[in-house]
């Protein structure tokens, strides 16, 4: 039973690394965007003496470090970042002969979504010898794009400039011009997510030092003190 009851706790390192979440909000004075980022935490493992333990080959292959494990760290060890954000667009006039007596027309709307910012598991190099675990991570990164909340946004919410074209050739806003504004502010706001190096810097250091606290509870599990050592692919 105590072996198993080992067992469990060494595997559960990596399993219970999102058992509960903190949240940080940022606004960038000059932004349109408001971030609100949420951390996985590590869980702590009761720790205890292997020594009084009788493993065989395959459970004490299990205590040792694991190339896979380290990946799923990686994968787990992510930020969710939300974000609201107002859409600005101007609808242009028609061209040709279409166009006559119509004059641009701007439009705005809110909308909200999120991004999981993290590091690409499939692009870290992991080295494992004797006693030392080297990881080397990309910088993080957006990870699957971003994700738009639909009902954040309808086209009864859009705030439309009056109408300046004349009385028989309107400028009208359609459900497609919505939908083309929501594209060009999703570029936007990726581009802005992207471009914060604090977030990201937090995102890298986070896997790192999930990473570094699973090789310490293996080192406690199994008695062999690896040193952990880590840096950047160069891109």
């Amino acid at each position: 039973m105590k072996k198993l009851i080992a067992l469990i706790l060494t595997l559960a390192v990596a399993a219970n690394i999102c058992c509960a979440c903190g949240k940080k909000k940022d606004k960038d004075p000059k932004s349109n965007v408001i971030l609100e980022t949420k951390m996985s935490e590590a869980a702590e493992v009761t720790v205890v003496d292997a020594t009084e333990l009788d493993f065989t080959a395959e459970e004490w292959a299990a205590m040792q470090p694991q190339e896979i494990q380290i990946r799923n760290i990686c994968e787990l060890a992510t930020m969710e970042v939300y974000f609201h954000s107002v859409a600005k667009a101007v609808k242009p006039v028609s061209s040709g002969v279409s166009g006559w007596g119509q004059a641009e027309r701007r439009f705005w709307f809110e909308y909200s979504g999120y991004a999981r910012i993290g590091i690409d598991m499939s692009r870290v190099e992991i080295t494992i010898t004797e006693d030392t675990v080297t990881i080397l991570i990309p910088h993080a990164s957006i990870i699957g794009g971003i994700n738009i909340d639909s009902s954040s946004y309808n086209y009864d919410s859009v705030i439309l400039e009056p109408d300046d074209s004349s009385f028989y050739n309107s400028n009208d806003i359609t459900a497609s011009d919505v939908t083309a504004a929501v594209a060009s502010a999703n570029e936007a706001t990726t581009q802005e997510i992207s471009s914060d190096s604090a977030l990201m810097m937090r995102a890298e250091n986070r896997a790192v030092e999930l990473i570094r606290k699973y090789i310490e509870q293996i080192s406690e599990y199994s008695h062999v003190d690896y040193d952990f050592e880590w840096g950047y692919i160069d891109d």
